[in-house]
């Protein structure tokens, strides 16, 4: 979730026809069908549909304090060394100028912007999974791991790591509270005592969870890079199982038996990281913490607009439920 302040500052540039100047702005680079650019959401980035020729293609843009142009075109090269080896995946979209990204200056400061084509295929529910799609959706993160775990391209450097997450929650902990730091001082000291090794550690997907998921006839589509970071291959399965555990972490659940026994037939997996899967799991929901700690930067105001209102009041109710998990 990018900070409140950014997401106000970017809805207040929308004109009076619903035209958002920024996005308008960061598209230009790129061929798109006139008056066609919608506002879609915005979380971590701005996403906006679009257009060209009738087809369908989404506008992802980012402050540069939420996002570095370093980090997005690392982000570009890995899915492209993805791509290539099998991975079916969101296409980025070259523009105009031979670019990936395109950066802007404007009057809200600087933004980076990508474009990417519209994937075909189903997104499901967890509810509605039967032990041979969790298997399948298992395979997939798995065959990703296999793809990933080969690249050595420039974006190595640019990506976050573990220790960097870590970093962060540090930062944007309240200090008054005392039990959250001591949560922190338990899963960090957890996470520097595990072993890290070629076969259990690399860059991982970070978000592989069912709504950056599309199912179609032969293989699951996998979206949304944009969390790609380095660490346990473990965390990964923990980050996309989060709503199967959401309220208990049984590892001889059925339908997670069944995700690991897909994973490992296109990726090895140690019973240990399978072991510190309630480990990942308590830093996953952490960082999600800090993340929406730091996004609350706005005061509660009576002039803000009802949107920002009522976002704000999703947030709090979320920070504290997980303040109480924690």
């Amino acid at each position: 979730m990018m900070k409140l302040s950014t997401m106000l500052a970017v809805d207040r540039a929308v004109d009076r026809h619903g035209k958002s100047l920024i996005a308008e702005q960061v598209l230009k680079a790129w061929e798109h069908d006139r008056d066609s650019v919608t506002f879609f959401r915005a979380s971590a980035n701005f996403i906006y549909l679009f257009s060209k020729g009738g087809k369908p293609f989404f506008l992802r843009f980012a402050a540069s304090s939420e996002r570095t142009r370093e980090a997005i075109e690392a982000e570009i090269d890995i899915l492209k060394w993805v791509a290539a080896r099998g991975i079916t995946l969101t296409p980025p979209v070259e523009s105009g100028n031979g670019n990936f990204v395109e950066t802007v200056e404007t009057d809200l400061g600087t933004f980076h912007g990508v474009v990417f084509g519209r994937m075909d295929g189903s997104q499901l529910e967890i509810e509605d999974l039967d032990d041979g799609q969790f298997w399948k959706w298992g395979a997939a993160l798995g065959m990703l791991h296999s793809a990933l775990k080969e690249y050595t391209g420039p974006g190595i450097s640019a990506r976050s790591t573990w220790k960097d997450h870590l970093e962060l929650i540090r930062t944007y902990l309240p200090q008054e509270q005392s039990s959250v730091w001591s949560e922190f001082e338990r899963i960090a000291s957890s996470l520097q005592a595990l072993p890290v090794l070629a076969d259990g550690y690399g860059l991982i997907h970070s978000d592989f969870e069912l709504d950056n998921l599309y199912w179609q006839e032969q293989t699951i589509g996998v979206g949304d890079f944009d969390e790609c970071s380095y660490a346990w291959y473990g965390m990964d399965l923990a980050f996309a199982l989060r709503d199967l555990f959401r309220y208990h972490v049984d590892l001889n659940n059925r339908s997670f038996l069944a995700f690991v026994r897909g994973y490992r037939a296109e990726h090895g997996l140690d019973a240990e990281l399978v072991s510190q899967l309630p480990l990942f799991l308590r830093m996953a929901k952490l960082f999600t913490y800090a993340r929406l700690v730091r996004s609350m930067d706005l005061p509660l105001r009576a002039e803000d607009p009802a949107w920002l209102q009522a976002l704000r009041a999703k947030l709090e109710r979320w920070l504290d439920d997980y303040r109480a998990s924690l």
